[in-house]
């Protein structure tokens, strides 16, 4: 199955993009991306790993692995590529509340397709640890005073783009906290581009 648009790390590259080039050294943006390394670093212990169970089936005169192995596997990077990080949002002695980064962009889009003469693009979250904040568990980031979204967004030629942002902050504002239950502490919205209404 193609995918019309495929995940795209939050750097802006697709994990197709990363794989293309697994068996080559990094080069150019990959040296300096955090996200792209980490990505590749991923990706190829889970290429050493197909292939060590290649290399035991054949020895093991089982079956060959099933055609459409490579993209099954990439089915599933993918996947985890949109899911993003999971971020923690609060934990009680009943357990813990979490929602995934995807989701979290996933609301913070939807806040924006209600307003008129935007088109969300881009969104990515970050969260900047307070001090004498407790360290998140691994894969996880947990969210609280610190969270930051960052929005990129078309508007429309000819509307009013700062009164328009201003609309669209304030959605992003009361969609976080009613859905979630927690408030961002800071909304950046970058205007990257005009189209014809």
């Amino acid at each position: 199955m193609a995918l019309a648009d495929p995940p795209r790390l939050g750097c802006g590259r697709s994990i197709d993009q990363v794989w293309a080039g697994i068996d080559a050294p990094a080069i150019g943006h990959e040296q300096g991306c955090a996200q792209c390394q980490e990505a590749r670093t991923r990706l190829q212990k889970l290429k050493k790993a197909t292939r060590a169970m290649r290399e035991n089936e054949m020895h093991d005169a089982q079956p060959k692995p099933r055609d459409g192995l490579t993209d099954a596997i990439m089915a599933v990077a993918r996947a985890e590529v949109r899911r993003g990080r999971i971020l923690l949002l609060r934990t009680t002695e009943n357990g813990a509340t979490e929602i995934s980064e995807q989701a979290l962009g996933s609301l913070v889009r939807s806040a924006a397709s209600v307003v008129p003469g935007i088109h969300s693009r881009r969104c990515s979250i970050e969260i900047h640890e307070s001090p004498g904040q407790p360290p998140a568990p691994a894969g996880t980031a947990i969210l609280g005073q610190d969270l930051v979204i960052n929005l990129r967004v078309a508007c429309a030629a000819g509307i009013e783009i700062p009164r328009t942002v201003q609309a669209l902050r304030r959605g992003i504002c009361e969609v976080i906290p009613a859905s979630i239950g927690v408030k961002a502490a800071t909304i950046n919205i970058t205007v990257e581009d005009l189209y014809d209404a």
